[in-house]
């Protein structure tokens, strides 16, 4: 192995390490954060009538921490979705698992109502486990449709509590 081989594989590893979301240890027992988590949806549709629509799925993605490390970032989210859009108007509501990459989980239910594509709601942490056991919080977010594609973004902002 050459010595430029060696330095760039130090490297990655360092560049590895640094990625990597926070250990037990290191998350502060009560803190506030933004993140955004891009997502499609998986599931059914219906038409009931011309002005009305229901979706009923998931909504997979991935979680980015605004700080780009620290509480949630990179984490999985899967979200459960009952969106009922009449006349332009969505009222959504569902519950979300976020798994973080020690497969610890975080337990969420959200609501929003708004005129589409956009859909301002709030959020409550239930629940969770492993670090994230009898964590609580409160959160509002955004979520954001892009056209039909099926597709959108979620901005979350709120606060989490451990006990």
């Amino acid at each position: 192995m050459t010595r430029n081989n060696s330095i760039a594989q130090g490297l990655a590893v360092a560049a590895l390490c640094f990625s990597l979301p926070a250990a037990a240890a290191d998350l502060p027992k009560k803190g506030k954060y933004s993140g955004h988590y891009g997502w499609t949806f998986i599931g059914q549709v219906q038409q009931l009538g011309e002005d009305r629509t229901v979706y009923a799925g998931v909504v997979p993605g991935v979680m980015f921490n605004d700080k780009g490390k620290g509480f949630m970032h990179k984490a999985r989210v899967d979200c459960t979705l009952y969106n009922d859009v009449n006349k332009g108007r969505a009222n959504a509501t569902g519950t979300c698992v976020v798994t973080d990459a020690d497969g610890d989980k975080i337990f969420v239910e959200w609501k929003c109502a708004g005129v589409m594509p956009a859909c301002p709601g709030t959020e409550r942490f239930v629940g969770g486990t492993g670090k994230y056991k009898g964590i609580t919080g409160k959160q509002t977010f955004q979520g954001n449709f892009i056209g039909d594609t099926g597709a959108g973004w979620s901005d979350w902002k709120g606060e989490y509590k451990l006990p």
